[in-house]
């Protein structure tokens, strides 16, 4: 589906000729084989009718009538006049009247409009046998013949001598281009029609009419299907040229996966990555979604950022525990969780996390009360495994009472590395600063600090205060290796349109591969629930049709 395209094509009745496509009263259909995913921008058919020079044989659809009351020429039964009624105004250009003996006589022809016979112009007299006369494209929906004596002369007034005459057929030829035209979308939905004869090497083109009566046909919910433009001519008629131009777009309702709706946790000073695989290379026209961040009641006031790979880390466990000391938040508050920045040795590591109140500059011998909690990490890659936050959450907030307080890291089973930040990169002020970092080994070895003072990477998190809402989560969109900053309404609508998506060009697919997935990205500081939804992502093409033209000479 990411590169989806509607099929068009004529329907395989009435067959072209070599340089002409016949169109009549049954009608000659477009058919549009519309796969799922794809829905209609705009639409244009372009038709051209032929030159005079292109012609066709009324006489087969018309209805004959004679002297005699009988329907049809006989060669043995001689006739006065006949008549031909093919019920649409044509421009007759030839007739050729075919006898069954030497003509003794001359054809007087009256034409009709549909109201009362008159004489045509310049002339009204044609001669019998041979190969017939030319006509100036004289407009007429029915033609009488008369067979007059050969001296009779012409005019309205003049008197005129009928003479019988044995007639073994007729043809009378009108320039081929249409004689009307009506264009309608099934089932039966007429959205252009013509009465009038289409103009020699006329051309004309269907826009907003067609685009309008095809998106109300056009397969429900973008569910695919099939959709089909008729024309219709009510007599026999010939075009020279059918070209069918769609602007569509490829429309992606889904996450990666298929899913409508993602629900997904993001962690503090967190990111999550959603993905949208089947996003056509050829450019975007809309991004639109909605991203709701249902965030803890946290803040964090200390947000390090380390390195991937720190210089500097605690060992902890074969024997050694480590030590951060930190200052009670500066306007009062209660902790209800802390983040520590880890990287396990080992595929296994157990322990605890536990919080102890001051005592003489080193933690107290005993842990604040319900502050003591489990570390449990079981990899499943290979190693070496990466460093990254691991949170710890308080099963209650605990109230900081205005002294310095501890983390202790134990490790009861494996080795994990607790990293440092360089001496002297500890902040010094703000709302709640790391200060001694120390370690020991054994469970009552003394606690000692690090050469430099360095601070060991922790996040702790306060109670969010009630007058201050959580910052909002940063979105961008990424397609290769361009990156688009977002900002969504009040809301979380964001809406983009191919003026903002400009900014985000198609990205280079590798040689014979699929392009790369369109990403949102949100980046939150404060921990919580993620739910992306509401996704339309539409990538525009134009495709020409041409479904019958001439060969080039």
């Amino acid at each position: 589906m990411s590169d989806a395209q509607v099929i068009a094509r004529l329907d395989d009745s009435g067959k072209a000729e070599p340089n002409l496509m016949p169109v009549g009263p049954s009608g000659r259909s477009i058919v549009l084989d519309v796969p799922p995913g794809v829905e209609l921008l705009r639409a244009s058919l372009t038709l051209q009718a032929p030159g005079d020079d292109e012609t066709v044989d009324l006489v087969p659809g018309a209805t004959l009538a004679t002297s005699t009351s009988k329907n049809q020429l006989s060669a043995s039964e001689p006739i006065e006049w006949f008549s031909l009624d093919w019920g649409t105004r044509r421009p007759l250009t030839s007739l050729v009247i075919q006898t069954a003996e030497t003509p003794k006589g001359k054809g007087r022809l009256s034409v009709a409009e549909g109201g009362p016979w008159y004489p045509p112009t310049p002339s009204d007299t044609v001669a019998l046998g041979g190969t017939g006369q030319s006509l100036p494209g004289i407009m007429a929906s029915r033609l009488m013949v008369e067979l007059v004596d050969a001296t009779s002369t012409s005019g309205p007034t003049a008197p005129k001598v009928l003479a019988a005459t044995k007639l073994s057929g007729v043809v009378v030829k009108a320039a081929a281009r249409p004689s009307d035209l009506t264009v309608l979308v099934e089932p039966g939905v007429m959205f252009f029609h013509q009465a009038t004869p289409l103009q020699p090497l006329q051309e004309m083109t269907l826009g907003d009419n067609l685009s309008t009566a095809l998106q109300h046909v056009w397969p429900a919910d973008l569910k695919g299907g099939r959709v089909t433009v008729t024309l219709r001519s009510s007599s026999a008629g010939k075009l020279k040229r059918l070209h069918l131009a769609l602007d569509t777009a490829t429309v992606v309702r889904t996450w990666s996966g298929g899913e409508a709706s993602l629900r997904l946790p993001i962690a503090s000073d967190g990111e999550v990555i959603a993905r949208i695989d089947e996003v056509p290379g050829q450019g975007l026209r809309e991004v639109r979604f909605l991203v709701r961040h249902q965030p803890r009641d946290e803040h964090l006031p200390l947000a390090p950022r380390p390195p991937p790979l720190p210089s500097l880390a605690h060992l902890c466990g074969s024997g050694y525990a480590a030590a951060q000391a930190f200052s009670p938040p500066s306007e009062g508050g209660s902790l209800v969780g802390i983040d520590l920045h880890l990287r396990p040795l080992t595929r296994a590591v157990k322990g605890t996390l536990s919080l102890f109140p001051d005592a003489h500059d080193r933690p107290a011998e005993k842990p604040l009360k319900g502050a003591t909690l489990e570390l449990a990490i079981e990899e499943k890659d290979d190693a070496p495994w990466p460093y990254r936050w691991i949170p710890f959450d308080l099963p209650e907030p605990l109230a900081l009472d205005g002294t310095t307080w501890w983390a202790v890291l134990t490790v009861t089973e494996g080795d994990v590395l607790w990293s440092l930040g360089e001496p002297g990169s500890a902040p010094t002020s703000g709302v709640l600063v790391p200060r001694t970092a120390l370690y020991r080994t054994g469970d009552t070895g003394p606690w000692l600090p690090r050469t430099g003072g360095p601070w060991a990477f922790s996040r702790p998190r306060l109670r969010a205060p009630a007058t201050e809402p959580p910052p909002p989560p940063r979105v961008q969109l990424r397609w290769g290796n361009k990156l688009l900053d977002v900002t969504p309404d009040e809301t979380g609508l964001v809406s983009l349109d191919a003026k903002a998506l400009e900014a985000l060009p198609p990205p280079v697919s590798p040689a014979g591969g699929a392009p790369p997935p369109l990403e949102v990205i949100v980046q939150s500081r404060i921990a919580g629930e993620l739910t992306l939804s509401g996704l339309r992502v539409t990538s525009p093409r134009t495709t020409a049709h041409p479904l019958f033209q001439p060969p080039q000479k």
